[in-house]
């Protein structure tokens, strides 16, 4: 026998979904705590004799969230510092003017930073170096996200590297880690900027899929090493700057210490990408990953057709938002099912992932009732509805059980 759980629908804009209001808060320390809730609050401009300029630090923590929070002008150190720990969520939180929201080291899974805004990266000035979004360093385990952010650098106002970097960190087969449905707009000047980085320093099982990057730096997305690496259905654009060079960049820079590559996958990602000499740069595959992907030349394939349009205008503060009315629900033949109610059916659509983040299955919205018409096997699910016009998305998490 079937039974199915519903966890609560989670409508977004992309993004976070919350504006405030906010109370001011000291900088936050827990050492071996369990079920922690953060709510509502906000930081800023903490000193480096305060907390060591952290904003929450978390060490050995379990069963951690962190939700419609505001962190401002954190340049000394890493906002949010989670060593140790598991099951830590940050969701629905605002960053502006920080060096790194997140920085994640030797946590053991369910590190999820997902639907948050944050507004320019910028210098660190406890380490000297440009900043990134989040940056997992020797994690290890499932049920770690990177998922749905919204994430702008404003030229002059900002000092990126890699906005997202995965350094050394292994998902399981069953669990990847997943980086997907990020928004990420703007980057440079440092010729070692860029946008999402796998397997910095090797590591395993990894996916990024489903982001759309516009003008990220130096390079659009890449593979740094590792193996059983996923780089799919992503869209990448950036016009000539004086420090862009490659679209994908596919290189195991420490194959002697970390081993050759393997399992790598690159299929229908879409890019467009301008070099600082005015040639197209859209990937570059080193002579050893060449090896470990044959079919590298298929992938490297230019697509003229994108442009910065391919995010919209506005992608900083969606939050309010309205999303088109629907329901997301599983019949009694375990299919998934979609009821609008709006007349003329909204045009979006129908996206099922296994808990591996791969698509199993999809659809459209056409009609009140529409029907994916796929039995599905017990399992974990993520369903996503997309609206084309605008951008906009409802998700649900289902999962099946014997």
């Amino acid at each position: 026998m079937f039974t199915v759980v519903l966890f609560p629908s989670l409508l977004f804009s992309q993004g976070s979904n919350y504006s405030g209001p906010y109370e001011k808060s000291p900088p936050l320390v827990y050492t071996r705590q369990q079920n922690i809730v953060i709510e509502g609050l906000e930081f800023s401009d903490i000193e480096a004799s305060n907390a060591e300029g952290r904003a929450i630090t978390l060490w050995a923590c379990e069963n951690v969230i962190i939700k419609n929070c505001k962190f401002t002008n954190m340049a000394w150190q890493v906002t949010i510092y989670a060593e140790n720990s598991t099951n830590v969520t940050v969701v629905d939180c605002v960053f502006e003017d920080n060096f790194k929201p997140l920085l994640a080291g030797l946590c053991k899974g369910g590190i999820k930073f997902e639907e948050n805004d944050v507004k320019n990266l910028i210098f660190g000035l406890h380490i000297e170096s440009g900043g990134s979004v989040v940056q997992f360093i020797e994690c290890e385990g499932p049920d770690n996200s990177i998922s749905y952010n919204v994430i702008e650098n404003l030229p002059g106002e900002s000092y990126p590297i890699d906005v997202v970097n995965l350094f050394h960190s292994n998902g399981t087969p069953e669990s990847p880690i997943m980086v997907r449905g990020n928004w990420i707009r703007g980057g440079g000047p440092h010729e070692s900027s860029g946008g999402i980085l796998l397997g910095d320093w090797g590591g395993s099982y990894q996916i990024a899929e489903d982001n759309i990057l516009v003008d990220p730096g130096q390079y659009g997305m890449g593979i740094g090493g590792g193996h059983d690496m996923t780089l799919r259905n992503n869209k990448v654009y950036a016009r000539q700057q004086p420090f862009t060079n490659v679209g994908l960049s596919i290189v195991n820079w420490t194959i002697e210490q970390t081993g050759p590559s393997y399992n790598i996958v690159i299929e229908n990602n879409a890019i467009n990408w301008i070099s600082k000499d005015g040639s197209v740069g859209t990937a570059w595959f080193s002579p050893h990953m060449r090896e470990a992907f044959p079919d590298w030349e298929k992938a490297n394939v230019r697509d003229p057709s994108i442009f910065k349009d391919i995010l919209p205008d506005v992608i900083l503060n969606r939050a309010g938002i309205e999303t088109p009315e629907v329901k997301i629900f599983k019949d009694r033949f375990n299919r998934i099912s979609i009821k609008n109610f709006e007349y003329p059916p909204p045009s979006a659509d129908i996206v099922i992932y296994d808990s591996t983040g791969k698509k199993i299955a999809n659809g459209e919205i056409t009609r009140f009732r529409n029907l994916v018409d796929q039995v599905l096997n017990p399992g974990n699910y993520d369903v996503k509805v997309s609206f084309k016009d605008p951008l906009k998305i409802k998700r649900e998490y289902i999962t099946i059980n014997n």
